[in-house]
């Protein structure tokens, strides 16, 4: 087996969220050996415990990473391989913002950095930044691979393609992977036991005859075609759905691992099935975001499906924690468990290293493989994807109310992030205007809104502000 080497830059090399998953399936890779992995983070503390914990990691696992912390971007980028992007400017602070600042005028989100209100405004600071790195790389590292995973997935992911001529950018997101947990009790193809969940997609599910389509956006993606040796399996999903009001609450179930606020076991897909005749893939704590009946008062913000917000606080909590469980792996406190997590970055990086191919879930420009949604929209099928490039897989048209829904936040996609590469505050209040979410605030009052979050993320918006100006209106 020939043995790599890469250099990896990883924008937001500080994620206390991320970092300890996706570079443990990194350094679990046997095909490469090392190389450099650059750290880039504003949070000193954050990035300064990872880049520690990686030395750690290659102590352990024998490698020959040069781990590296850099300031200056660019540096950083100078002849990468791959670039790993998990940022968010402005951080927590920012994030309460875009979350909190809505509710006065009616608008909760469970979970935000998506759509509504809120995934709006996070677009607006994360947007340029994933522009102007794109522009980077087509002059230090031209032809690199971009991976991310920052959100709002859409709408960065598709600035990115803005930018991009030489670089290949996927957007990647792990909403797919409860597919298992829905597919077993429904339909019977429960996951193997101890079976990783990419093998379990990609692999044993069509070696059991069953040929299935996935398409939408990220984090409304849908499952439109299900078949197991030839015959159509939709009408015993809905027929599932029609006589469940959701999964049972068993902790056994093939793909369950979600616990407290995150548990949640599919009411709002099972609703969503019963009245559009389809089952949506990411989790209801996404899903109910994306339709303003799902996530109001009368069904307290998504709480009678199942859905918990997620507080800003319990969020700050959860990266103290986090970070702990970093300097503790790093001192030897406690114990590494070496498994792969599940994510598919590194199976994509391994298919480009060694000249094969990998099936991945992706996000990126619309070229035909959802005929009924406009081209170069970012939407989110299977792909096949090689150091060739990315195959996307067709998954034919979405059928009608569906794709109405989806053409929609697509819309809404596109005048996001125009308002977020121009500063225009027109196109931002266009945007909020249009989201289905903003119903629950007076019409009249989205203006205000949309000054006071532009207002309260001034810093983070060098495009709608200098010297603490507006200068697009």
């Amino acid at each position: 087996m020939a043995i790599h080497r890469m250099i990896m830059t990883v924008i937001g090399g500080g994620s206390v969220n991320w970092m300890p998953g996706l570079m443990k399936d990194i350094y679990l890779m046997d095909e490469i050996e090392g190389g450099e992995i650059r750290l880039v983070d504003p949070n000193h503390e954050h990035v300064s415990a990872v880049a520690a914990m990686l030395q750690r990691f290659n102590e352990l696992k024998r490698k020959d990473y040069r781990i590296t912390v850099f300031e200056n971007r660019t540096e950083a980028l100078k002849g990468a391989n791959f670039v790993l992007t998990t940022f968010s400017p402005g951080a927590m602070d920012a994030f309460w913002n875009d979350l909190e600042l809505p509710i006065k005028y009616g608008i909760r989100l469970p979970v935000s950095m998506t759509v509504g209100p809120s995934g709006i405004s996070a677009s607006l600071r994360t947007a340029p930044e994933a522009f102007d790195l794109v522009k980077e790389m087509e002059i230090y590292c031209p032809g690199a691979w971009l991976l991310n995973v920052t959100n709002p997935m859409s709408v960065v992911t598709r600035a990115m393609n803005m930018a991009a001529k030489q670089t290949r950018v996927i957007g990647l997101c792990h909403e797919f992977h409860c597919l298992p947990e829905y597919l077993g009790p429904m339909l019977g193809l429960n996951k193997p036991v101890g079976m990783n969940v990419l093998d379990y997609l990609y692999h044993w599910l069509p070696e059991q005859g069953f040929d299935y389509s996935v398409a939408g956006v990220n984090h409304f993606i849908w499952l439109t075609k299900a078949n197991y040796r030839g015959k159509d399996m939709l009408p015993m999903i809905r027929e599932y759905c029609r006589t469940h009001e959701q999964l049972p609450d068993d902790e056994k179930r093939s793909g369950s691992q979600s616990t407290g606020m995150y548990h949640n076991n599919g009411a709002a897909k099972f609703a969503l099935c019963r009245q559009f005749g389809y089952l949506p893939l990411a989790g209801d704590r996404h899903l109910v975001e994306f339709h303003p009946a799902l996530c109001n008062i009368r069904n307290g913000y998504g709480m009678k499906y199942g859905v918990i917000k997620t507080t800003v606080d319990s969020r700050r909590l959860s990266k103290i924690n986090k970070l702990n469980h970093i300097l503790r792996m790093t001192h030897e406190d406690d114990a590494i468990a070496w498994h792969r997590s599940g994510e598919e970055l590194t199976e994509i990086i391994r298919a480009i290293v060694t000249d094969s191919s990998t099936t991945a879930i992706v996000n990126m420009p619309n070229q035909g493989q959802i005929p009924n949604l406009p081209n170069e929209i970012v939407v989110e099928t299977l792909a096949d994807v090689s150091k060739l490039g990315v195959s996307p897989r067709q998954a034919g048209p979405l059928p009608g109310a569906i794709a109405s829904m989806v053409r929609l936040h697509a819309d809404i996609h596109e005048l996001t992030v125009r308002a977020a590469l121009e500063g225009s505050r027109d196109l931002f209040v266009q945007a909020l205007s249009l989201d289905p979410l903003s119903a629950s605030a007076d019409f009249s009052e989205l203006v205000q809104l949309a000054d006071e979050l532009l207002s309260a993320n001034r810093q983070w918006l060098p495009r709608f502000y200098t010297n603490g100006k507006k200068v697009a209106q």
